[in-house]
């Protein structure tokens, strides 16, 4: 991690030292960052909501100069994931190797399937599913679920097999 000085995690959220952080980014509560993620802060801050879920070589990137980038509570960003959204919604799953392009922004509940793309400038509405590899869209008639089962038991093995940062708790300030 560098410039740990702008980098603020909550105390009950699951950071691997592999993990890189740069930039100014808060974690909120609850949150799991798994090996060899990256949140490039250096154009703009970073925040992140409670519960999500980081998986290895997910890349979260804010290319935007100056403007956060906000990412809401309880999404999923799979492994090889990547994120340059200037906002993700919560209870998202965004698959393996999908990509969030620059300036788009993904509201509720929607499922990003593997490989595909939302692409710059594009908002998805609530419950989308974005699949095929002609990034076909449609609506689904069931929101997504809070990973809880899946966060208890990320959060009790991770410990046991990586070294994890030390945290500062995120003040009411920020």
């Amino acid at each position: 991690m560098t410039d740990s000085s702008r980098v603020s995690i909550a105390t009950s959220t699951i950071v691997c030292v592999e993990a890189e952080i740069k930039g100014e980014v808060i974690i909120k509560e609850g949150c799991v960052v798994h090996p060899h993620v990256v949140f490039d802060a250096t154009n703009g801050p970073i925040y992140v909501g409670e519960n999500n879920i980081f998986e290895e070589f997910a890349v979260i990137r804010n290319n935007s100069e100056g403007q956060p980038m906000i990412i809401g509570d309880s999404n999923i960003f799979q492994v090889h994931s990547k994120c340059s959204a200037k906002y993700v919604g919560s209870r998202n799953v965004i698959g393996v190797h999908a990509h969030l392009e620059d300036g788009c922004s993904v509201s509720d509940d929607c499922s990003i399937g593997p490989k595909c793309r939302v692409f710059s400038k594009q908002n998805l509405e609530p419950s989308v599913a974005v699949y095929g590899p002609s990034n076909s869209h449609r609506i689904t008639s069931t929101p997504n679920l809070t990973p809880t089962l899946q966060l208890e038991f990320l959060r009790k093995i991770l410990p046991s097999y990586h070294h994890l940062y030390n945290k500062k708790k995120v003040t009411a300030a920020q």
